[in-house]
């Protein structure tokens, strides 16, 4: 199994979830650092510290809306801190069913001990991340969300997607199933004899027992793919094809689930295709549904083939 990341596949929409790994990779390593010193606090602890030292006495609310923490988080801290001898409560002189918290005698002797470990870990992260300017980055994500949160945003962008969807070949389509391959193959490679065999030609893929299939952006035809029978039980996935105007709609991953569907469905033993390692998204795709390296066909058409893939159904 390839050693990958998911979440970094993922990209932006993992971005909470990578924030989420960090903080706790940190508050795991800084609970075996204080066990390791002997000291009997959670990394977490080192805010409130600071924040009753400060501002000597504050209730729950205080703390909460000062540290931007929910008041459930902030009550579960609390009262960790309670039960380890480090806070105290007391009842406010102007009102006596409000609870004030502040630091017990236990605290501030222990504070100057903690002081010095915070130092280091200060001096730490910022050696750490000397060529990153990270509080500059968590100061505009902070503002930029609670200018406009994650909901609002999702749901104003669910407005403006396109309509997708996937068909299979029809005659309305049929130009397009040439411009989508030609436009990225005169891109980047010479177009070869064997391509225009099939591009001009697409009711013999049909007509052979092979399969096209569209992506439609509403209603334009934004990305292509082909499966032709092979001499074997097996499908040759190829002339896959995404236009540049439509990049980042997952058009392709859409066509891969097409292509793997119809070949169960046609009891095939796997799809075959033929690459070139230049086209690193291709691939990337290609592995991420399931394709592994074969040798390559030394009888192939394509003079720009260098990979070869099959995908086992």
């Amino acid at each position: 199994m390839e050693n990958t990341d998911f979440l970094k596949e993922l990209g932006v929409l993992a971005v909470v979830t990578r924030l989420k790994r960090v903080s706790d990779a940190m508050l795991h390593d800084g609970r075996r650092m204080y066990k390791e010193l002997g000291m009997d606090i959670e990394p977490n602890w080192f805010v409130m510290f600071r924040l009753l030292e400060k501002y000597r006495k504050l209730s729950v609310t205080d703390i909460a809306q000062r540290i931007g923490l929910a008041h459930p988080s902030v009550i579960s801290i609390v009262n960790k801190m309670i039960k380890a001898g480090y806070l105290k409560e007391e009842r406010a002189p102007d009102d006596n069913r409000k609870r004030l918290l502040c630091l017990t005698e236990k605290a501030t002797t222990e504070l100057p001990k903690f002081e010095r470990v915070w130092i280091a870990g200060m001096a730490g992260v910022k050696r750490m991340m000397h060529d990153t300017d990270v509080l500059t980055f968590l100061d505009t994500l902070e503002s930029r969300i609670a200018e406009k949160g994650f909901r609002p945003r999702t749901l104003a962008e669910l407005e403006r997607l396109p309509k997708v969807s996937v068909i299979e070949f029809n005659e309305r389509y049929r130009e397009d199933f040439g411009r989508l391959n030609y436009e990225w193959i005169a891109a980047a490679y010479e177009i070869e004899k064997h391509d225009r065999e099939v591009l001009d030609n697409p009711e013999a893929i049909i007509e052979s027992g092979g399969h096209i299939f569209f992506t439609l952006v509403d209603g334009v035809a934004a990305g292509t793919v082909a499966l032709i029978p092979m001499e074997t039980n097996d499908f040759e996935l190829t002339k896959m094809a995404v236009s540049p105007d439509y990049r980042g709609l997952g058009l392709g991953d859409k066509l891969m689930a097409a292509c793997v569907d119809w070949g169960k469905k046609m009891n095939k033993n796997s799809l075959i295709l033929e690459s070139n390692t230049r086209q690193i998204a291709a691939i990337n795709l290609y592995r991420k549904f399931g394709f592994v390296e074969i040798p390559l066909d030394p009888n192939t058409e394509y003079k720009r083939a260098n990979i070869r893939m099959q995908r086992m159904l």
